[in-house]
């Protein structure tokens, strides 16, 4: 099965800076996947100050890793 890992970057675009990526959270599909994405790096950006943002050109990476996940079968025990 695959599923798609949520991955954001946090940059500094006025001194060319970028932190080390992290690994945010899985969903089943890629569609879901990148709309959490956009909607969680819009309210990052929303609340840092608003001078820090303007100062160092605050700006947030994300993208959506596939990732295959083997799915174990439980049997009944009779």
């Amino acid at each position: 099965m695959i599923k798609f890992l949520l991955v954001f970057q946090l940059c500094y675009s006025m001194n060319g800076v970028c932190f080390p990526p992290m690994k945010e959270q899985i969903y089943d599909t890629f569609r879901e996947c990148s709309l959490s994405g956009y909607s969680k790096a819009y309210d990052f950006i929303n609340q840092l100050p608003k001078e820090r943002v303007e100062s160092n050109r605050t700006l947030i990476k994300f993208w959506c890793e596939s990732k295959k996940i083997e799915v174990k079968k439980i049997e009944k025990e009779a």
